[in-house]
Parts: C-alpha cells; structure tokens; sequence
C-alpha cells in the first residue's frame, strides 16, 4: 500500500491509520540507522525551519536544531 503524507500535519495519532502511522515509523528507524552509518541524508537542503515558541523550550529548540542542520537544511529561531 502506497502511503502519501505530503501535506498532512502530526496533530494526533487519531488523525492518522494505523499504515500510515507503521510507515511515520519505518522513515525513521530507515533515517536514524542511515545516520547510524553515516548515511548522510541531504532531505531538507535549502531548506529553512522557522521556530517560534510560546513557552522557552531549550530541549525542544536544540533538537529541531541539530535535526534540520543533520539533514541538510537550517533553523531559525525567532
């Protein structure tokens, strides 16, 4: 079964059918074992992320960081 997310956002798992929640899953256990191996994986080149919070959240603002720059594109926080 052919699954296309294109377009869709992760707001709850009740959004979303079981496939295509197995297929969220298979991307990235495929992406972090790539990375693993030193797979790079330019997805997001030229690319830009804009990261706006309403409540300071330095975990959260790392981890978009490093995850756009590990795959090719950049984040901005505002």
């Amino acid at each position: 079964m052919q699954t296309d997310l294109r377009g869709r956002d992760y707001i709850s798992d009740m959004d979303f059918s079981k496939e295509e929640i197995e297929t969220v899953l298979d991307v990235a256990f495929k992406l972090k074992r790539d990375r693993a191996l030193g797979i790079p994986h330019p997805l997001l080149r030229d690319k830009a992320l804009a990261l706006l919070f309403f409540f300071s959240s330095t975990r959260t603002r790392s981890s978009f960081e490093v995850g756009m720059a590990q795959m090719g594109g950049h984040a901005a926080f505002i």
